[in-house]
């Protein structure tokens, strides 16, 4: 019973790893960059650091999906549909839903929205019918926004 709770706690360590040091920094980067192999990853990266993020962290890396978003759409489609599908509200956060109605608005100015949106827009566009309700759903997003400030 010890062995199994040491190794419990030893796997929770090295999985907060990731968020509590400069590899936290250089993981964003590969999102916001697109990397695949990190993007593939995403699942059960989440899985095991997911109820270790803060919420800032949390939003940052919502954020950086954002960003790679427009890089490479279906990729990241790819790597949230199966975190939105989750029951734990602390992975879901990163699902699909989420990073399709932007992520940024509480951190954006209404510049970097209009911004965004017109980066994004056509990336997704391009990206077929594997975007398609994302982009919907960044549109209806962006719609409201727009609609409430003005």
């Amino acid at each position: 019973m010890i062995v199994r709770c040491m190794l419990i706690l030893l796997s929770l360590f090295s999985a907060s790893c990731i968020a509590a040091s400069n590899q936290w920094n250089a993981y964003i980067q590969l999102i916001e960059r697109a990397d695949i192999e990190t993007l593939r990853a995403l699942p059960d990266t989440i899985n095991r650091i997911g109820v270790t993020l803060d919420d800032d962290q949390s939003e940052t890396l919502a954020i950086a999906l954002s960003v790679a978003l427009i890089k490479d759409p279906v990729s990241v489609i790819n790597a949230t549909a199966p975190l939105e599908k989750s029951s734990d509200g602390l992975k879901n956060r990163f699902g699909t839903s989420l990073i399709c109605s932007l992520p940024g608005m509480l951190r954006f100015t209404p510049p970097q929205i209009d911004d965004y949106f017109a980066n994004a827009e056509p990336a997704l566009e391009r990206a077929g019918p594997a975007a398609a309700a994302c982009l919907e759903n960044l549109r209806e997003t962006v719609a409201e926004l727009r609609h409430s400030a003005g």
